[in-house]
């Protein structure tokens, strides 16, 4: 959400598409004297453009020269750190995928991670046009992570404790790195591009190797004073900690009989084959959850990212039959529960909505920081 006039004008124009002063300001709900103060120091920093002069509706009243987002000039680098690979992109502030690339990890080690990631964005860098402004690295990852620091805190699955990811990568490019749990960064790519613009609450239940979620209430997310907000491992009722590891991506292949990785086991699955099973499975369970989160919460809308939701037949259904079972506010799921608005493209969008939340936030500050 933004924080600032500046923040409020640039976001309105990224929902607008392009539009004269006078309808950002309503959208905006900013002072049209506002608008064309902030909308000038915007142009100014090269996040907007001024269209050419049109005539106002029907040929009738003042002409007006629009406003939009210089998409074009303006790029992040996105990283996502996955449990067996990592995905560098380049997206535009308008939220339009560039690029995107993914390289598998050779190791676990925290830094043999961190120096393929140094490599391939040196060379996605490499390629840009020298006009085009890089505004940060955003790099999400599964995990508990300390904004504050840009330290992973803690990811089980690939044995990572304390490592200052931000101070690596940023002593190494010397980019603007900001580092976030992928669950919460969903949140914000959700809220700047797609279903949740302009939800007040919201939540992002994430179904993958790591399976956490992230709460928005008041359009904000929640992060709590340790950075700890999300953890689900204690909503699965009477199960432990073992349950919840054995819900994940890597413990269905693990069950598999199927030769390959996670892909062939989705395919087999949507196919029909036995390893449908485990999918429906985990939704039964993980469905459960969702009903204890909507009515803890009672959100506009549940976010839910696990990669059988759409392709494996029967999971949708299992999911919605276990929160209409359990949520005592009658949630209906329907109403409720979506998936992801970046179907295929989910984790290169949280890893750029690290660095476009805080840019749509506070525009002109983050520019002169970066200038500095």
């Amino acid at each position: 959400m933004a924080n600032s006039s500046a923040g409020a004008v640039l976001r309105a124009v990224l929902d607008l598409g392009s539009a004269p002063r006078s309808v950002v300001a309503r959208h905006a709900g900013v002072s049209p004297a506002t608008v064309t103060w902030q909308s000038r120091a915007l142009v100014e920093a090269g996040l907007l453009v001024e269209l050419p002069e049109s005539p106002g509706p029907g040929g009738v009243g003042r002409p007006h020269s629009p406003i939009a987002l210089d998409a074009v000039g303006n790029v992040v680098i996105a990283v996502h750190i996955a449990a067996v690979q990592i995905t560098v992109a380049v997206v535009d502030i308008a939220g339009s995928v560039l690029h995107t690339e993914q390289v598998s990890h050779r190791t676990h080690a925290p830094f043999d991670i961190l120096d393929a990631v140094l490599e391939r964005v040196r060379a996605v860098r490499s390629n840009l046009a020298e006009q085009v402004r890089i505004h940060g690295l955003g790099v999400a990852i599964g995990g508990r992570v300390d904004t504050a620091t840009g330290s992973v805190v803690e990811h089980s699955y690939l044995r990572w404790r304390d490592v200052p990811v931000r101070e690596y990568l940023s002593a190494r490019t010397g980019l603007p790195v900001s580092v976030d749990s992928h669950t919460r960064a969903t949140v914000h790519a959700e809220q700047l591009y797609g279903r949740l613009r302009g939800s007040a609450s919201s939540i992002v239940l994430f179904v993958g190797n790591v399976i956490d979620a992230a709460i928005a209430v008041h359009g904000r997310v929640h992060y709590g004073p340790h950075s700890g907000a999300g953890s689900i491992a204690r909503l699965l009722g009477t199960t432990n900690r073992f349950a919840l590891d054995a819900l994940g991506d890597h413990a269905l292949l693990a069950r598999a009989e199927t030769v390959g990785g996670f892909p062939q086991l989705v395919a087999a699955a949507a196919a029909g084959g036995p390893e449908r099973g485990y999918f429906i499975e985990r939704a039964t369970v993980m469905g459960e959850v969702a009903a204890a989160l909507i009515d803890l919460i009672d959100p506009e809308a549940l976010i839910l990212i696990d990669r059988g939701l759409i392709t494996v037949p029967g999971v949708r259904e299992a999911y919605d039959e276990a929160v209409r079972a359990h949520s005592t506010i009658g949630a209906d799921p329907a109403e409720v529960i979506f998936a992801s608005t970046f179907p295929g493209q989910v984790l290169v969008m949280a890893a750029a909505g690290v660095v476009m939340q805080e840019l749509f936030s506070d525009p002109l500050s983050t520019v002169v920081a970066q200038a500095v």
